[in-house]
């Protein structure tokens, strides 16, 4: 087949992109040719797989989708794909990978003058509604219980549109039978001694990912314990917020701001404890990839994921309301209760080598013939 993947922006390090071509890459190895479009793309992508740039101007994100929207038409139109599946909300879409929550429902924090009158939210709400409306035709793969329940109460979108995906990451994610080398080796590069604590946190867009939570959890450590503690943050963000905050907060020298890495898996085995605090976070692919490295978790519920944390013996901070004190408590006494962080991580390694975390790609490309044969276009 000829398929069509599209999606706004593309690096190698956003757990999105990476899901979009672990898909890509498997569709390929099954005979269908794939060709990615998206308005920017930096990093290398499978072989196999074609990246094609429609570039768009405009001073807002909603002005560059909805740009970009016209011009997956008009290319459509003349390139005629068997199947589009859109990584972002998109009208058009045959099949959509439902990344993120429900964006009405989230809207709905805001006053419905707002809401109707930016054009942001005009925007993004109608290519959510082209996706999700009871007469719309897009097969729907989702991610999480919470989703469906969620876009089923907003647009009443018919069940049998939608498809549960696994947790899916790739199988070099799980434990080695010998770590310690790749531990070791990853601590000393960061400098980071046997007898220190190492806390991560994995993932970009820091406000939406907590890390602020984080840097305010490790700066209210007792002083003994700081002093044995580091944080490695590795993900992007735009701006240098939360190196201020650090340095405001007087532990600069116990935060490592490490930036997009592809070695993830190497730190997740080097780190004690991943720390994941988000504000919003539809799935949370970084804690399915800690607890395969037998690393343990602490994230907050709202996490789509977090059900697998709870699973797994870790760590799970209410969301809703969020208090930062409950986390700093949370965090300081699973760092300094004899014997705590040695029980969470034999739990995350147990946990780690029963579970079965490796087959979203497939299974999306399951989905995709099946479309096709159902005739969806």
């Amino acid at each position: 087949m000829k398929l069509a993947f599209g999606i706004f922006k593309y690096f190698p390090h956003g757990g999105l992109q990476r899901d979009m071509m672990r898909i890509a890459a498997e569709a390929v190895r099954r005979g269908h040719r794939v060709t990615v479009y998206a308005i920017s793309a930096e990093g290398e992508i499978p072989a196999g797989v074609k990246l094609e740039l429609l570039p768009v101007s405009g001073w807002s994100n909603h002005g560059r989708a909805k740009r970009f929207a016209a011009a997956l038409r008009r290319k459509f139109e003349a390139e005629k794909p068997d199947l589009f599946f859109a990584f972002n909300r998109m009208p058009g879409a045959d099949l959509y990978f439902a990344a993120d929550n429900c964006f009405a429902l989230s809207a709905q924090r805001h006053p419905a003058l707002v809401r109707k009158l930016l054009p942001r939210y005009r925007t993004f709400l109608a290519f959510e509604e082209a996706i999700f409306a009871p007469q719309a035709k897009t097969v729907i793969l989702y991610l999480t219980p919470g989703q469906l329940r969620d876009f089923q109460q907003v647009y009443h979108t018919p069940a049998e549109r939608f498809r549960l995906l696994p947790p899916g990451i790739p199988a070099d994610r799980r434990r080695p039978e010998h770590p310690e080398p790749v531990r070791e080796a990853k601590r000393r590069e960061f400098g980071i001694s046997a007898d220190e604590i190492l806390l991560i946190q994995v993932g970009s867009g820091f406000r939406t990912k907590g890390v602020d939570r984080s840097l305010r959890a490790v700066a209210a450590l007792p002083e003994e314990l700081k002093k044995r503690t580091r944080l490695l943050v590795a993900g992007r963000d735009s701006g240098n917020t939360c190196p201020k905050l650090a340095a405001s907060l007087g532990i600069s020298n116990r935060v490592i701001f490490a930036g997009g890495r592809d070695d993830v898996g190497a730190l997740l085995l080097a780190a004690d404890l991943l720390i994941h605090p988000a504000r919003n976070e539809a799935t949370g692919t970084v804690l399915i990839e800690a607890l395969a490295a037998g690393t343990p978790v602490m994230a907050t519920a709202n996490c789509g994921f977090a059900n697998y944390v709870a699973e797994s013996g870790g760590i799970v901070i209410p969301a809703d309301p969020f208090e930062q004190e409950t986390f700093d408590r949370e965090l300081a006494a699973a760092l300094s209760t004899p014997g705590r962080l040695e029980q969470l991580k034999q739990l995350a390694i147990d946990y780690g080598a029963k579970a079965d975390f490796y087959r979203r790609a497939e299974a999306a490309v399951d989905y995709i013939e099946e479309a096709a044969h159902a005739g969806n276009r």
